[in-house]
Parts: C-alpha cells; sequence; structure tokens
C-alpha cells in the first residue's frame, strides 16, 4: 500500500478502544438479548483482532521480547481489578484480554525459540493453552488469531486462518451449550445461537486489510493504550455501580481520589521503572509527596472526629510541603538551573515551624482557631476554623508557585525547543494544583475539597515533561544543542541504544533509521556501538565514528556518535603512504618496503626464491634512444612485473635498470624457470609492442631459499646477487638459477 495512504498503527488502535468501549458499555447497560445489545456487541468485536494483530507484528519488530513479555504481565496485573470490578458476575476468576495476549506473545517466543527441543515447545505450548482454556477470558481465542496473523504469509493467508479459527470457535461453542442443555456440566444458562456474534470478529479484516505498515503519530504516550484499558473498566464501573444505587455520592467523592492515589502510584511506578536520572529522581520526590498529600486528604474524608480530621490534615500539610519543596527541585533539574542548598534548607525550616504550629493548634489556636466535622451536608466534611498559621503558610505555599511560574516563564522566553515543551507541562502543573482551591471558592461543591482532580493533573504534566524526553534529561538537552548546531552527523540514543534523536546528515548516511527499535543489532551501526568498528565505508564514502556516553551523575543514560566524512582524509593518508612504499616512477615497491616484504615471509618460515633482473646494455639505450626511450622500457618491465600479483611475486626497484622480485612458496627449479621464462619473455613483446624491439633484454639470477644456510634477506640478496653477474658474464639475454 502507498505511503499515506490506509490506516496506520495508531488510528487502528484508536479504532481498537473505541470499540472496545462499545463492547463494555453494553455488557454494563444493555440487555445482551436486545436487539441493541447485539448490535453493540457486534461492534465490539473489532477489538481483540486488531489487538491480536499487533502482537503478532510487535514480535516480528521489538528489540527486546523478555521486556515485552515482562510489560505486558505488569499491565495484565494492573488490570485485574478493574477487570474483575466490572465483570466479576459474567467472568468470576477468569483473566483480562491483556492477560491472554500474553499468553499469545509468550506462545509465539516458545515456538520460535531455536534453543528449545520440538518436545519442549509442545509442552510449553499444551501448558499454555490449558492456561488459557482455565483461567483465560476468551479460552485460546486470541491465541489462536495471533497464530493466524504469525504465521500467514501473505494478508490472504492470515485472513483464511483467522475465519477457520473464528468459525470453528462459534461452531465448537454452539454445541457446547447444546450439549449442556441436557447435560448441565456447566452453570451458564446460553442459548444455542448466543455466542453468533462472536462471527462479527470477521469484520475487523477489511479494516486490517488497510494497515499501511505506518506507525502514526505518538498519541498519549507509550503507555496511553496499556492504561486505557484498566482506566476505562473503572470508570464504567462507576457509572454501573451509580445507576444501580450501589455507589452514592459520598462512596463517588471516596472513589474519586482512591482513583487519584492509584494514578498517582502508577505514575509513580512508570517513573521508577524507567532509566536513572536527575529528573526522574526529582520527580519520584514530587510524587512522594502527593502520595502523602492524597493519603491525608482521604484519612480526612473518613474521620467523623475532631481527632481524626486533626490528625489528617498533619498528614495532608506534611504532604503538600514536601510536594512544594519538591517542585523547586524539580523545575531546577529541568532547566538545567540548580537551586542554591539554602533555599531548600529555608524551606525546610518553615515546613517544620508551620508543622509544629498544625500539632500543637488545638492548644494554641495558631494554625486552626477550632477543628471540627461538619454532619449538615450530604456527608460529613472537616470543620475548620483558620488561623495566622494557615494563612502564612498558604502565602508561603503560594509564593513558591509564583516564583515557579515567573521562573518558568523567564525561561521559557530563551529556552530550546525542547525546554520550552517541559517548561510549558511545568508551568500547567503548578496551575492544576491550585485547581481544585480555585473551584472552591466559586462555591459550586458547597465547601467540599476535590484535591484529586488538580492532583491529577499536575502530575500527569510532570510525568509528561520528563517522559516525553525518555527519562534522558541529559541526553536530550545535549543531543538537541548538537542537532542544531553541528555539521557533522549525529545520533542520540538511549542506553538500549533506541534511536532517540538524529540530524539530517545522518538520514543522508544511512536513509531513515527504524524508530522505537535497538540498532544495537544494525547492519551498519551495530558493530560501531559494540565497539568492534570505528571506520566504515557506505557506499564510495569513508565514515569514522565517535561514541560518547551521556551521563548523569556517573549515571550513563544514553549515547550519542558522532558520524565524521573522512573519505578525503583517507585518500590523502593512502596517497601519502603509497609514496612511502612506492617507486615513483614504476608504482612498484621500493627497496625499504620490498626488504619488509621479504623478511615478513621469512620470519614466517615461509619459502620462496629471490630474483635480481638487471637490463642488458641499458645505458646505450639512454644514449641512442634518449631517457624518454629508457623510460618507457623500465615501466615496461614493470607492467610485466606487476601481472604477477603479490601472492606470487612481491616486485620492487632497486634503483636505475635493477629490479628485483620474490617468487613466494616456490623453490622448484622447474618452476622458477616456467616463471623466469614468461617474465623475459613478456617484457621482449612488451617492448616490441612500444616500437624498441631488441634494444634490450634482461638477465636475471635466482636463488632458492632452500639453496641458502642463512635464510636472511641479506644473504638471499648477495647470493642473488652473485648469480645475476654469472648470467651477465654468461652472455646476458638469460637467467641463471643457484
Amino acid at each position: 500500500m502507498k505511503k499515506g495512504f490506509g490506516l496506520n498503527r495508531t488510528q487502528l488502535k484508536i479504532i481498537a478502544i473505541i470499540s472496545m468501549v462499545i463492547d463494555h458499555f453494553a455488557w454494563g447497560f444493555v440487555d445482551f438479548y436486545s436487539p441493541l445489545g447485539q448490535f453493540l456487541h457486534v461492534c465490539g468485536r473489532l477489538t481483540v483482532p486488531i489487538m491480536c494483530f499487533f502482537i503478532a507484528e510487535g514480535y516480528r519488530k521489538t528489540s527486546d521480547i523478555k521486556k515485552y513479555i515482562h510489560r505486558m504481565a505488569v499491565f495484565a496485573i494492573i488490570s485485574i481489578i478493574p477487570f474483575y470490578i466490572f465483570f466479576h458476575e459474567e467472568y468470576g476468576f477468569r483473566q483480562n484480554i491483556i492477560f491472554d495476549l500474553m499468553l499469545g506473545l509468550i506462545l509465539l517466543t516458545v515456538l520460535e525459540c531455536k534453543r528449545l527441543p520440538k518436545w519442549g515447545k509442545v509442552l510449553i505450548a499444551i501448558a499454555l493453552f490449558a492456561t488459557s482454556a482455565i483461567i483465560g477470558g476468551w479460552v485460546i481465542t486470541p491465541m489462536l488469531f495471533i497464530l493466524a496473523f504469525y504465521y500467514g504469509k501473505t494478508f490472504k493467508q492470515k485472513a483464511f486462518w483467522f475465519i477457520i479459527a473464528d468459525v470453528s470457535t462459534v461452531i465448537f461453542l454452539m454445541i457446547a451449550i447444546v450439549l449442556n442443555s441436557r447435560f448441565h456440566f456447566s452453570h451458564y444458562d446460553w442459548v444455542w445461537w448466543d455466542k453468533s456474534y462472536l462471527l462479527g470478529f470477521m469484520l475487523a479484516l477489511p479494516l486490517l486489510r488497510l494497515y499501511n505498515g505506518e506507525k502514526g503519530k505518538n498519541f498519549g504516550g507509550r503507555y496511553f493504550f496499556y492504561l486505557f484499558y484498566p482506566g476505562h473498566f473503572l470508570i464504567l464501573s462507576l457509572g454501573k455501580y451509580f445507576v444501580s444505587g450501589v455507589i452514592t455520592v459520598w462512596s463517588l467523592y471516596l472513589t474519586l481520589h482512591v482513583v487519584s492515589l492509584v494514578i498517582v502510584l502508577v505514575i509513580t511506578f512508570l517513573t521508577a521503572y524507567g532509566k536513572p536520572s536527575r529528573g526522574q529522581a526529582s520527580l519520584l520526590i514530587v510524587e512522594f509527596g502527593v502520595i502523602i498529600y492524597i493519603l491525608g486528604f482521604m484519612l480526612e474524608i473518613l474521620s467523623n472526629t475532631a481527632e481524626g480530621v486533626h490528625f489528617a490534615c498533619i498528614v495532608e500539610y506534611l504532604g503538600e510541603y514536601i510536594l512544594f519543596t519538591a517542585q523547586i527541585f524539580f523545575i531546577s533539574v529541568l532547566t538545567g538551573k540548580r537551586a542554591p542548598k539554602f533555599v531548600y534548607a529555608i524551606c525546610a525550616v518553615v515546613s517544620l515551624i508551620f508543622l509544629y504550629l498544625l500539632v500543637k493548634t488545638r492548644t494554641t489556636g495558631l494554625f486552626y482557631k477550632e477543628i471540627g466535622v461538619d454532619f449538615s451536608g450530604p456527608f460529613s466534611k472537616p470543620y475548620l476554623v483558620y488561623g495566622i498559621g494557615f494563612y502564612l503558610s498558604i502565602v508561603y505555599i503560594f509564593s513558591i508557585s509564583v516564583v515557579s511560574c515567573v521562573f518558568c516563564i523567564l525561561k521559557y522566553q530563551n529556552g530550546t525547543k525542547v525546554e520550552k515543551s517541559r517548561l510549558l507541562y511545568v508551568l500547567v502543573s503548578v496551575i492544576f494544583c491550585w485547581l481544585p482551591f480555585a473551584i472552591k471558592l466559586t462555591g459550586i461543591t458547597h465547601g467540599y475539597e476535590i484535591p484529586g482532580l488538580g492532583i491529577i493533573l499536575a502530575s500527569s504534566c510532570m510525568y509528561i515533561s520528563v517522559y516525553k524526553m525518555g527519562f534522558l534529561d541529559s541526553v536530550i538537552i545535549a543531543g538537541t544543542n548538537a542537532l542544531d548546531h553541528s555539521l557533522e552527523g549525529i545520533l542520540v540514543v538511549d542506553t538500549n541504544y533506541v534511536l532517540k534523536y538524529q540530524n539530517k546528515q545522518i538520514e543522508g548516511i544511512f536513509g531513515k533509521l527504524p524508530t522505537g527499535r535497538s540498532l544495537i543489532d544494525h547492519e551498519i551501526l551495530g558493530p560501531v556501538f559494540r565497539d568492534e568498528k570505528h571506520t566504515i565505508d557506505v557506499g564510495d564514502r569513508v565514515y569514522d565514528f565517535v561514541q560518547e556516553a551521556l551521563t548523569e551523575r556517573e549515571c550513563t543514560q544514553g549515547h550519542m556518535l558522532w558520524v565524521i566524512d573522512s573519505t578525503e582524509h583517507y585518500k590523502t593518508v593512502e596517497k601519502i603512504h603509497e609514496l612511502a612504499i612506492r617507486d615513483a616512477l614504476t608504482g612498484l615497491y621500493n627497496r625499504n618496503y620490498f626488504q619488509k616484504l621479504v623478511e615478513k615471509d621469512i620470519d614466517a618460515g615461509l619459502s620462496g626464491t629471490m630474483i635480481m633482473i638487471d637490463m642488458d646494455n641499458f645505458k646505450s639505450v639512454n644514449d641512442n634512444n634518449g631517457h624518454q626511450c629508457g623510460d618507457a622500457i623500465l615501466m615496461a618491465l614493470a607492467t610485466v612485473m606487476a601481472g604477477f600479483t603479490d601472492e606470487v611475486l612481491y616486485s620492487g626497484r632497486i634503483g636505475g635498470d635493477e629490479f628485483c622480485g620474490f617468487l613466494r612458496g616456490i623453490v622448484d627449479e622447474k618452476e622458477i624457470a616456467e616463471k623466469l621464462t614468461k617474465l623475459s619473455g613478456d617484457f621482449e613483446r612488451t617492448v616490441e609492442s612500444i616500437g624498441y624491439k631488441d634494444v634490450t633484454s634482461l638477465s636475471i639470477g635466482a636463488v632458492p631459499s632452500n639453496k641458502v644456510e642463512k635464510k636472511t634477506f641479506k644473504a638471499l640478496y648477495s647470493e642473488a646477487d652473485k648469480v645475476l653477474y654469472k648470467a651477465k658474464t654468461a652472455g646476458k639475454r638469460r637467467f641463471e638459477i643457484k
């Protein structure tokens, strides 16, 4: 499918959660056997196939299958209670769909594991299917769908096996229902067509056929779709029990703050689950204060005595002082401007003074003049008469918030794009902290406080300000500055080598790199990140790589990779190297480098034959035909010698018309003679082809290494020179072998 057409992953997931909400709304509020109920349940069948499809896709694309399974397990556990609250009458002890999907993911992992024997795979697969049959919410159906989507090679094959699994499941259930009506082996009292709505699963196939393979824009953060599942159960449960009269206004009020506490605990867990950074640490302190604050307020709601309210207020304000002091630390970390230590000392002292006034207030009346319980409304609420300590405490906390907002605004004006994004979230979070107080002043809550609303919003904004940057404070700031100003290619990855940022130069070198996946196994970049290579050829260019760890307080948070185009540098180095080892005229090895090559073979215990070559009557060639002719003939010999590769012959020029060579691994006299005959013949034919027939010839002396006692370059060279002299005195145009 062409890029830009069809549905991307995010769009399909949104369709899935809308379908899921429709289905669960029908379970909670609409008669199952009514036409509307049946219609809504059929509409709700889109969810499971889409989820199963992306489990198969996720298995193919994930860089860490263990982490993927662990994440599924965590959210399956988180979803147990919300799922049970909503579905306990229908499902009993059975588990939620994330549990079913996790089983399918584990099944794929087992089946694709090359280290497991076949019998082991079969036993584990049976155990997984049995687990699904016993406690799974959908009883092996999602596992079958996942297998169909994973092992189908084409979409047509995927759809075929999916339909087979769906239809077979429905037929099996119909038969089981009929048998149950006679033998009563199950407590469910269904009619035979009860599960025919499951055929609606096939309605998802046209949507999946439109999948274009694109990720789409990030919607609600990395864990949005995971968190939406238990979250929507809680909301629907509230509506369900409120409509039925099980939930009163008071219980709804209490539930709001219980949900607030749960959300904050989830945010705290997700924060702690991230990679270590100062941003993460500061957010954890903020959330710690928030948790204490909410617990204090819940104690306040539940207290029916003045003593209980007093104790709840102490806990509540303790959390509040921790929260706003931590807010200073949080903002200082995100802006890179550390607050002086004395600021935290002052905050600690002032907070302790106010807490002391609060503890002693029933005696002194300095914080609250009077503490009691008001029973005049639909449910009790604290009765508090404010004293001077309370007003000073409000001024103190409000001053921290105002200073924080002003500081954020000032930093925002000159901040980078990343810093502006963070500061905007932080600024909004500070405002949200005071939102419940502002709502209370309007009178619409009739004096009842709703801090849970502000806490949820403020905590979420603070979390996003850190989470959107991947818990990599130093990585992102350094990466952004580099991307904005560097002329070199730059990559920024986290500790799992998942791509976070890249500049345009990188895309020009490597093309579009995969996002959300580890680059540690990337064909080109993998060896670089593994420190196996520092230089790589890409096309006709040569690139050097410099990898730099990005740390915060001695803790590595990621890596920055500098990619430098060193093509011209290496060309220059290569030219210099060639000039250092080659003869300027002929291009053959010079004497020094030729000697090094031969000595290397000798030191390695390899045999060979040293040959010395001299051109006959070469002086008269220059005298009679000019040096241009002499150079042409020298080049002719160099061309012939270069025709033998280094695997056969090292070729060098000693100087003038004297050349040398080393036949590698050849000591047999007959084989030596064949090589020398070819060399002489090729030389004379080459000289004739350039118009200088019979002006010169070659005299060659050859010494096999097994014919000398002392196997050194000096000994071979000396003996070869003697044998060459023998060839020259014997009449020239010949070779002699010792």
